[in-house]
Formats: C-alpha cells, sequence, structure tokens
C-alpha cells in the first residue's frame, strides 16, 4: 500500500512532538466523540429495553452490554466501530450447548427478526438489515453515519459479567472449547463464540488507560496504511497489549518505542506466537494446545486469551494479507516519526 504520504502527521513528524500530537488529535477529538456516541447509542439500548418492557418484543433481554471499540475503552475518533451484545434469556434462547446448534439457530432467528422488526420502529435508527448472527443499523453521531452490530446471544453461556479468564468463568466454558474444537463447519463457531464477547471486551476494558492510548495510537496506524480488510481492531489490541507486557508492564513509556515494537513484530510475523496470557488456567492451557495441533496452527499465532480455540491472526495467513500488513508496517518504520527511534527495554523514554 501506499500509505498516507510522507508528509501527513504524525508520520512526518520528530518522535519527540508524538506525545502532544497524540494528546491535540486523538485523545481530545475522542474523549468528545465517545461521549456524544454513549449518548446516541444509550438512546437505542433505552429505547430497546423500553420495547421489551412494554410486551413489543417476543423475548426477555438480561442486560445490554457495549462492544466494540466503545465497550473497550479504546474508541477513536470517526475510526472505531460498536458493538452491541444483548443476552437473552431463557426459555426464549437457552444455551447452546443446552438446545444443541440446529435448535438454538431456529431460536435465534426468531429473536433476530423480532429485534429486526422492533429497531426498524426508531427513528433515531437507519438502514437496518440482518442476517443469521445479527441485526446492523446507522445511527448518526454527530455529521457521522455510525454502523452499528447488535449480537443476540443466550444468557446462560455468558458467565460473570466482569469475569474475562476461563479460569473465573463458569466450568461450562470447557465443554464449550471442546465443541468448538470438534466443530464440523468452522463458521458454526459464530453462533458458540458471541456469549464470549463480553469476556473480550473486558479483557481489553480492563487494561490501563496508558495501553489504552498505545492501542489508539496502532489503530490510528492501521486506518491509515492499512487496506480495510486488515483495519478490524481486536487482533492488533491483543498484539499490542502481549508486547506491553513482553515490555515489563511499564507504567510510563514512550509511545513511539511502544508503536515501533508493534510495528516491528508485524514485519516478521512468522516469529509472532502467543499460546498463553498472564492468569491463564490448565484449562485454557489444555484447550490451546489441543487447538494448535488440531487444527495444525503455523505462525502467527494469538490465541483469543478468552477463547483458547480461536487464533486471531489466522487472516495474516490468508493470500497476501502478511505480505501486505508486513510491508505497510515497513513503509511506517522509514518514516520521519520512527526510523530514528531505538526500542530500550521497558520503552523507557
Amino acid at each position: 500500500m501506499a500509505g498516507p504520504g510522507r508528509f501527513s502527521q504524525p508520520w512526518c513528524m520528530d518522535s519527540s512532538s508524538l506525545e502532544t500530537w497524540y494528546n491535540e488529535n486523538i485523545q481530545r477529538g475522542t474523549e468528545d466523540f465517545d461521549r456524544d456516541c454513549k449518548r446516541a447509542i444509550n438512546e437505542v439500548v433505552l429505547s430497546v429495553q423500553s420495547i421489551c418492557k412494554s410486551g413489543g418484543l417476543r423475548f426477555n433481554v438480561d442486560r445490554i452490554v457495549k462492544g466494540g471499540s466503545l465497550g473497550k475503552g479504546t474508541m477513536v475518533k470517526d475510526l472505531s466501530d460498536v458493538d452491541l451484545i444483548a443476552f437473552i434469556n431463557p426459555p426464549d434462547l437457552d444455551s447452546i450447548l443446552t438446545l444443541g446448534l440446529s435448535e438454538y439457530k431456529r431460536k435465534l432467528a426468531a429473536v433476530i427478526e423480532n429485534l429486526y422488526t422492533a429497531l426498524k420502529r426508531l427513528p433515531s435508527v437507519s438502514a437496518v438489515s440482518k442476517n443469521e448472527f445479527l441485526v446492523i443499523f446507522n445511527i448518526r453521531v454527530g455529521s457521522r453515519c455510525m454502523s452499528i452490530d447488535f449480537l443476540p446471544t443466550s444468557s446462560k453461556c455468558a458467565g460473570p459479567g466482569r469475569a474475562y479468564f476461563p479460569l473465573s468463568s463458569p466450568a461450562h466454558h470447557s465443554d464449550m472449547f471442546l465443541a468448538m474444537l470438534y466443530l464440523n463447519d468452522i463458521k458454526d463457531r459464530v453462533f458458540y463464540s458471541g456469549s464470549l464477547a463480553e469476556h473480550q471486551v473486558n479483557f481489553v476494558g480492563s487494561q490501563p488507560g496508558y495501553v489504552k492510548e498505545l492501542v489508539r495510537l496502532v489503530k490510528y496506524w492501521a486506518n491509515d496504511y492499512l487496506p480495510e480488510k486488515l483495519k478490524k481492531s481486536y487482533r492488533l489490541e491483543l498484539i499490542t497489549i502481549h508486547l506491553w507486557e513482553k515490555a515489563g508492564k511499564p507504567v510510563k513509556f514512550s509511545k513511539a518505542q511502544g508503536l515501533k515494537n508493534v510495528l516491528e513484530v508485524l514485519t516478521k510475523l512468522t516469529a509472532l506466537r502467543v499460546t498463553s496470557w498472564p492468569g491463564s488456567n490448565q484449562i485454557y492451557t489444555e484447550m490451546a494446545q489441543k487447538a494448535i495441533t488440531r487444527f495444525g496452527m503455523q505462525n502467527p499465532i494469538v490465541l483469543d486469551p478468552i477463547e483458547p480455540t480461536d487464533n486471531v491472526c489466522q487472516l495474516y495467513q490468508q493470500g497476501t494479507n502478511g505480505i501486505e500488513i508486513a510491508s505497510a508496517a515497513e513503509q511506517t518504520l522509514q518514516t520521519p516519526l520512527l526510523k530514528y527511534v531505538t526500542v530500550h527495554q521497558g520503552w523507557k523514554k
């Protein structure tokens, strides 16, 4: 890819100016956008809950959780995605392990159809559509039209809302991991993994603010340098968090060094292998090893810290994706911003 050009900010700047540029161009604008976005999303959530209480929805909602970058606290103005996760109570939608895949799909289809009909009635949303997994709609936040993915899933599979590791998740998650490990059709994984989405949000959302700032900078880079198919942020978030942990979890560090470390790793994807996370328990470790063997996983491997059978970097192995992301990272490393930056242990300033 050509990238944004050598003379666009912050890539044309000296690394000593990055912190000031970040505060003025990402932090400040994002805070306002984040507030406005939450307000718009809350209106939709309250409307759906109101329809539910009045009997307008033919199912019972336990709760609705904000996902995507908004829920994680890694939103970047005008670049980020928003998901909503609706946890549906039995008997309208029971655990996929209890119902079986076919019956779960049937019941989920009825929930999605009902949710689709309800959302079409709301004046604050537009362009409502649906597929077998979720409902999609647009809302306006300031001058921007944002697309929202609304994912219904069973509350019975969700586990504790604040937990994000299998260590603190209910035992039946190990049964879910096994079911996902031996799926005949890998595309059906989405029906199982939906109930784990809140844990993924909490994992990233629980990271310190200064780590999220680096994540936002990496996402800004991805928007400038990567094609649309490679901009999805979760895998980049995990890679950034992993490298921060590998650097010793520094509290104060140079954003330029952190960014350069991430990009250097992206130029050498075949060396990237993350098969465990701090806090992972024996169940996670055993499932991870089974998944690596069963699926014949090759580097780059970054196993989802919530779902040990899922290599989030599989996308980088498809077609020319790995070459494209490595080329974009290499190009950025040659910009004035990063060319003369030295990455020290702990990313020390």
